[in-house]
């Protein structure tokens, strides 16, 4: 079997390809693009296994890699050098359009890439730092920077306007979707957003890995998964995204406090679902955002479903913790959303550590260590609308006033988690811990059908308390599980 030969060429694409001259060998080129030359030119070359590598420095132009595919094993790479820079200073985009587009394309991989300085005030242009769009599969953006991507329109929501700007955008706009898709190690900060988000999945997007990315220090909410907002035309329930798990990331301080859109007024989750169903949460980081999670629905009649999340740090959020539900009465609800081994300590303020709000259905709330910020009873807020099936099993809940614990649900623990340093962000369980042991293990989840679920768990069943704790060790020690996101101990996990 022949074996790939690896070539470079250089690129203005006056490209007389030096392709290997043995009989039958793939195609693997490295098309190598230096500051001034064009990068569209290398990509419209480029072939199944081929790398366009950018050198280092600026490129300042935008790309569009539409119609390609490559294949499995020999994916179409677009990689930068050390160094290497899409800048979007004097680039002009029109609509919803990105530094880097991939549209309709198959095995594509971007890396290694800065991506930055897209900007616009012009209501009618959504600039977005990287673009995944229309439908394709097997899409991988990995390990790159995004930032100051910027709409710079200054007008409020009340004004009846619409204008955003995202960082890192997928956006399955066709009835054959967007599927397989994995976000992994990327940076996406210092945006300017106004009404969208920094990091978005949304519409027609079926099974995604969003692994170890860090986003934080933009104005507007930190991860997105959306559906039921018409971005797929005519595919009903598959307009929204589904399938997929969201492992070891990052929000931190993405606010609306300095949003004109939203009036100064802080709203941004770090992780939020506004109709997305089959999503796992675990071993991610919300803190000093203005809410850490949410999961609701902002279109009447439609649902955020089926979301387990496990094994989180939730801290020092300006607003709340955890929100379920739509925010008034008039948008949708939450079903069979799992909410277990987390961590929350000293989130407060219009919400609180849990905050149930209009139709929060067949929920469940078990194994959570809870600090709040002022008292017991302030941890916890429930609306009385349309709420229902929802259960608590055992959860810790301690305040630095313990004059109140009215009003709280299930069976309780009210004493201090004794968290190792949580004012820094470290909520692991000191040795004398109440939390070491009181917990209780729950039903696997069952019946979410898609192969990415037989990828991460071979059984076909998700544990319901995550295989791993917030740093990777077995969930479960000596037989029993702790309360919260830490498994007190040091036994190295094994699963997945």
């Amino acid at each position: 079997m022949m074996k790939k030969v690896p070539q470079t060429i250089a690129t203005p694409v006056a490209l007389s390809m030096l392709l290997s001259c043995v009989a039958g060998a793939a195609h693997a080129a490295t098309i190598t693009v230096a500051p001034g030359q064009s990068v569209q030119a290398a990509v419209n070359a480029a072939k199944a296994g081929d790398v366009v590598l950018l050198q280092k420095g600026t490129h300042n132009q935008k790309v569009l890699i539409e119609g390609k595919s490559g294949a499995a094993g020999s994916f179409i790479t677009l990689r930068g050098e050390a160094g290497a820079i899409i800048d979007g200073k004097s680039v002009v985009t029109t609509d919803r359009e990105g530094l880097v587009t991939i549209r309709d394309s198959k095995y594509i991989r971007v890396e290694n890439l800065t991506v930055a300085g897209l900007a616009t005030n012009d209501p009618e242009r959504m600039p977005v730092g990287i673009l995944v769009e229309g439908s394709g599969s097997n899409i991988q953006i990995v390990g790159n920077e995004i930032h100051d991507i910027r709409h710079t329109a200054t007008c409020a929501e009340s004004d009846d306007c619409q204008m955003g700007a995202h960082g890192l955008a997928v956006y399955g706009t066709s009835a054959a979707g967007i599927t397989d898709v994995r976000i992994e190690r990327n940076k996406v900060h210092d945006n300017v957003l106004q009404a969208s988000e920094a990091l978005v999945l949304n519409g027609n997007v079926n099974r995604f890995e969003v692994l170890f990315n860090d986003v934080y220090d933009n104005n507007n909410i930190g991860y997105d998964f959306i559906g039921y907002e018409g971005e797929c035309d005519g595919c009903g329930e598959n307009d929204r995204v589904r399938n997929g798990i969201v492992r070891g990331n990052r929000a931190a301080n993405n606010s609306t406090t300095t949003n004109p859109w939203y009036s100064f007024k802080g709203s941004a989750a770090g992780f939020y679902v506004d109709g997305g169903r089959y999503i796992v949460f675990e071993r991610n980081i919300a803190t000093r955002n203005d809410l850490g999670f949410e999961f609701a629905s902002e279109h009447p009649g439609k649902a955020t479903e089926d979301i387990l999340m496990t094994n989180n740090f939730v801290y020092l959020n300006r607003d709340g913790g955890l929100a379920l539900g739509g925010y008034d009465a008039d948008r949708g609800a939450a079903r069979r959303i799992r909410v277990n081994n987390n961590s929350f300590y000293r989130n407060k303020g219009f919400a609180s550590e849990i905050t149930l709000q209009y139709k929060v259905i067949d929920s469940s709330f078990n194994n959570n260590a809870i600090y709040g910020a002022s008292t017991i009873a302030d941890s916890y807020i429930a609306s009385p609308g349309g709420s229902s099936g929802n259960t608590w099993g055992r959860n810790l809940w301690w305040a630095p006033s313990t004059s109140s614990s009215r009003g709280i649900p299930g069976t309780t623990l009210f004493q201090d988690p004794r968290y190792v340093a949580p004012d820094t962000g470290n909520l692991r369980l000191q040795a004398t811990s109440p939390a070491i042991g009181q917990g209780t293990l729950g039903a696997a989840v069952t019946g979410w059908s898609s192969p990415l679920w037989t990828t991460y768990y071979p059984s076909g069943s998700i544990p319901a308390n995550g295989n791993r704790d917030y740093d990777g060790q077995q969930r479960v020690e000596g037989g029993s599980i702790d309360l919260g996101a830490d498994e007190y101990g040091t036994t190295a996990g094994t699963a997945p």
